[in-house]
This record gives structure tokens, sequence and C-alpha cells, in this order.
């Protein structure tokens, strides 16, 4: 559900640099879990997905126009991790310079 609330942003991001005057090609929209990107490609139906079906749905039309695409990130480089999660301060400093964020 998460990955079709980014792509949602995304969307709507894409949106914005259009009419800003922009082009932009391809959106990448990176995910970890492995999962959901199979999912998100694949029409199969699970037990355990069955009540976030239409999510899954939007997820697959929409990459399947080819204006969006989702990428596995690994976790260890995952920057989000620094503002859902409890980190150590090495792997803080790390998603700081990941987003390039520098410390004066």
């Amino acid at each position: 559900m998460a990955a079709a609330e980014a792509v949602k942003e995304a969307i709507w991001l894409r949106s914005l640099v259009d009419n800003l005057g922009l082009k932009q090609d391809i959106t990448i929209v990176y995910c970890d879990s492995q999962n959901v990107i199979h999912l998100s490609k694949n029409q199969m139906y699970y037990e355990r997905t069955k009540h976030i079906d239409v999510h899954y749905h939007f997820l697959r039309e929409i990459i399947s126009q080819g204006n969006i695409i989702v990428k596995k990130i690994d976790t260890s480089d995952n920057a989000v991790d620094m503002f859902i999660k409890s980190i150590p301060i090495s792997k803080f400093q790390h998603c700081l310079d990941i987003i390039g964020v520098r410390i004066i």
C-alpha cells in the first residue's frame, strides 16, 4: 500500500514538473521490498493480498504505461530509514551522505 501511495506522489510530482515546463522521461520509485516489486509486475493472486488488490491493480496499470518504474533498493542504501526508524549514528550519517546533506 505504501508503494501505491509513493506512485501517486510520483504522478503528482510529474504533473507539477510538467506544469513548470520541464520534461521528465521516466520516474523511478525505489522500494526495499522484493515482494512488492514482484506483486506490482505479476498478476498472480495471493490470499494475503486480496484486501489490497485495488492498490496492486493501480500499481500494475501505472507501471505498464512505462512512465514510472519501481526498482529495488538495498536496505543499507535506503535513506528513508532515517525518517522512520531509530538508527545508529553511523547509519544516520550514511543516509545524510546519500541525500547530499553535509554537516557544517
